[in-house]
């Protein structure tokens, strides 16, 4: 997805149905699109209609946030019970793909408890509450908790 309101919805719905998501950036070579789809291999796929002919061939179910929805309507109206499904913050929230520098892109499974860790040690330089809002200022399809450390950064605990 390009950056829109279609993505917000869709990652937020993703996590809250206690899923996790790869973001497949619409601005990437379409090897890497098909490297990541086969690897991943996901069970749905949000996408924008406009940007389905981008889409190499997978076997996942196909939603388009932005038309489809007649579609999403038939889904769950009422909050998932995550933790009655064994649902915890050792489960998988994102996979981000590396930059395939030393051959194929490989991807890098984060943990809720990543994310979780990363807020909780970064909360006294920033002091978050309630008035913060998060933005996607870079690609969704890059990690922010890797910032400019190069090959190994372990703020989140997450090593890459």
């Amino acid at each position: 997805m390009e950056r829109s309101l279609e993505m917000v919805v869709g990652l937020l719905g993703i996590l809250k149905a206690g899923g996790a998501y790869v973001p497949l950036d619409p601005a990437y070579p379409t090897e890497r699109l098909a490297h990541m789809l086969e690897d991943a291999a996901p069970k749905v796929l949000l996408l924008q209609e406009r940007l389905r002919e981008r889409l190499p061939p997978t076997s996942a179910e196909v939603i388009a946030l932005d038309e489809g929805w007649r579609q999403i309507s038939e889904s769950l109206t009422s909050n998932p019970a995550l933790r009655a499904r064994g649902l915890s913050s050792d489960r998988l929230a994102y996979v981000i793909y590396t930059s395939g520098s030393t051959g194929k892109p490989k991807g890098v499974m984060v943990e809720h408890r990543n994310v979780i860790r990363l807020f909780a040690a970064t909360e006294q330089w920033f002091g978050f509450n309630e008035r913060d809002v998060w933005t996607l200022f870079h690609s969704f399809a890059f990690d922010f908790s890797a910032g400019s450390c190069g090959e190994r950064c372990c703020t989140a605990g997450v090593w890459w």
